[in-house]
């Protein structure tokens, strides 16, 4: 069975992989639970391309790159100011790559800002939603 993915169907899902996100980043600073909230980044990330690219089907462009997807998500003014996605997307590409020790201890203390970045994109897409209903 094929599942369309439409931005009704798949907001809910990020809203949902957002404050899971939020909550994996307020658990004590351990090995076990950073870990977590770096998995849940890959995870939320992932469900906002989803989201992003159902929303450019919706209006007939098709983005096989993350780069793409996101600049269009900045064409359509759903990032805040001076958001450095590119960042993102390098750390999102290094975690599920070659996740070192090291260069995830840096993505962790990033994740705040990750988390806005994509609680800014949530927000403007159902904003959008509702405003098409």
């Amino acid at each position: 069975m094929t599942s369309k993915q439409t931005p009704k169907t798949v907001l809910p899902h990020l809203d949902w992989s957002i404050a899971r996100l939020k909550e994996a980043m307020e658990k004590e600073d351990t090995e076990y639970y950073r870990a977590a909230a770096l998995e849940r980044f890959r995870l939320t990330y992932e469900v906002t391309l989803k989201a992003i690219r159902a929303f450019a089907k919706q209006e007939g462009k098709i983005f096989e790159s993350d780069e793409l997807s996101f600049r269009w998500a900045e064409e359509k003014k759903w990032l805040g100011k001076k958001t450095n996605w590119a960042t993102v997307i390098k750390n999102y590409k290094k975690l599920k790559d070659q996740p070192r020790k090291e260069s995830t201890n840096k993505i962790y203390k990033e994740l705040g800002d990750y988390y806005a970045l994509l609680r800014n994109i949530s927000d403007a897409m159902n904003i959008e939603l509702d405003n098409k209903n």
